[in-house]
């Protein structure tokens, strides 16, 4: 993972920017891959944002944990299973028990695509823990409740709510696409 600085993020980060959907203040970067080049990142307003993951999650039908949005860390983005591997085999096998328990959508009861954890305990500070130990040595033993199984659209109203009812910005958000598998978290790189 890159390193992203604090004086280099503030100076690149959207807030400063107009949605380029409607031209409003835009308080998040969306992009379609993690770690894109900075001029890849569109800048979104809330309401545009999350038309955006309405859609990527309506459209997604892999399998994808996601980790509900924490403040403190200046990304929301997807990486795969090589990544997961790459960083960690206790995530990587953490990822499959998940996956394997992802069932009927806990809130619609349509076929969930999506493991819901939430977020207490992860910081800019723990967030590399989450990945190198897994969520069952992190997330869940800090307390998180366990996994929900989600479909993509119930997975972004979710995630659209928590939005909503906080004061996120987000330098880059971005969102699972057609049948990948990984996982969806806040980071820092």
């Amino acid at each position: 993972m890159r390193s992203v600085g604090l004086l280099d993020f503030l100076n690149r980060s959207p807030h400063n920017k107009k949605c380029i959907q409607c031209g409003q203040r835009a308080a998040h970067g969306y992009s379609e891959a993690a770690e894109s080049d900075c001029r890849q990142i569109k800048p979104l307003c809330l309401p545009c944002l999350i038309g955006q993951l309405r859609s990527d999650y309506a459209d997604f039908h892999g399998r994808a944990i996601v980790v509900a949005p924490a403040p403190g860390l200046p990304c929301y983005v997807f990486r795969d299973r090589d990544f997961l591997r790459s960083v960690s085999s206790n995530s990587e096998r953490d990822a499959d028990i998940l996956f394997g328990r992802i069932g009927e959508c806990v809130d619609c009861h349509n076929a969930g695509t999506c493991a819901w954890l939430e977020s207490r305990g992860l910081t800019i500070k723990t967030f590399s823990d989450v990945l190198d130990k897994g969520h069952r040595h992190t997330l869940l033993a800090w307390g998180n409740p366990d996994p929900l199984s989600l479909c993509g659209r119930c997975t972004a109203d979710r995630i659209g709510k928590i939005l909503q009812s906080n004061a996120f910005e987000f330098f880059e958000i971005c969102s699972p696409h057609q049948g990948q598998q990984g996982i969806v978290m806040p980071m820092a790189y």
